[in-house]
């Protein structure tokens, strides 16, 4: 797959009017040790790591004796081959094959971002963004792909922007199967917020209706965390039809954001707000 499929993605910065809540401001590179096939991002009390020989990996984040992954792609370890891989600046991109019945050409490009970043406490804020590209080398094969995230954390709640406005779903979800699947043609956005344990900040992460197929959410409780009411949870949003025709490309992306508790989650509201009036990948 060549390189320049990435080319005129990059996330266009929030107008004047949204930056209240939302930096505007560029990750800082000399933050950001990187080699060519991953980086290191310190974060307040995290560190992010980023290594593109394990796309499944994603995005680990570190604090003490825990770990959380994001934005993992979950490919088949005993048919992936990894055909290149680089880093520029605060993107990393891979590109893999996987050498079986389906004969897949997949890409990730993992994207530091703090355009996206609330600004109440930049400093222990992340923004991360996974865009998607898959095809197929057969004439038909299928084409679907799950973008995975494994957290521990004490509750999990839902939320949705549509048609200008964003709405909490009323409970939060600890030991239960979501299944989320998206049907409208107006372009919404859904939110899954995580209240971390061991710190108190809350991971967002955000899809958008027009590039996901569907979300399934499961939950058990943490056998090993130090934090006694903390679950495990998966998060697990699927991408592309689940039948696909050689000469396609198919594209979808996927935001994660490491903001304050969710006492204080108006940064919620204005990230879905940005990410739902983004244009769409494929034009």
């Amino acid at each position: 797959m060549p390189a320049d499929i990435f080319s005129n993605m990059k996330i266009e910065k929030l107008s004047q009017k949204n930056t209240d809540q939302i930096s505007d401001t560029e990750v800082s590179e000399d933050k950001v040790r990187s080699n060519r096939l991953g980086w290191t991002h310190p974060v307040g009390s995290l560190t992010a790591q980023m290594n593109l020989e394990k796309p499944g990996d994603g995005i680990s984040l570190k604090s003490g004796n825990t770990s959380n992954s994001i934005l993992g792609i979950c490919l088949p370890q005993q048919a992936l081959a990894m055909n290149d891989g680089w880093v520029r600046g605060n993107d990393a991109t891979g590109i893999y094959a996987m050498n079986d019945a389906r004969q897949l050409q997949t890409s990730g490009l993992w994207r530091l971002q703090s355009t996206w970043c609330p600004t109440k406490d930049i400093e222990n804020s992340l923004t991360a963004e996974l865009i998607l590209s898959s095809e197929t080398l057969r004439e038909k094969s299928d084409g679907s792909l799950a973008v995975q995230c494994v957290l521990q954390a004490r509750t999990a709640q839902t939320g949705r922007w549509c048609t200008d406005s964003f709405h909490w779903e009323p409970e939060t979800l600890r030991t239960c199967a979501y299944w989320s699947k998206s049907s409208s043609q107006t372009v919404n956005v859904r939110c899954f917020a995580f209240q971390l344990p061991e710190f108190k900040h809350t991971l967002a992460v955000f899809t958008r209706s027009d590039e996901i197929h569907h979300t399934v959410m499961t939950s058990t409780p943490a056998k090993e965390s130090h934090a006694p009411d903390a679950y495990k949870y998966v998060l697990k949003s699927y991408f592309f039809p689940t039948i696909i025709e050689k000469g396609v490309l198919h594209r979808g992306r996927i935001v994660a954001v490491l903001g304050p508790s969710l006492t204080e989650k108006d940064w919620c509201t204005a990230a879905a707000n940005a990410f739902a009036h983004q244009p769409p990948l494929l034009q």
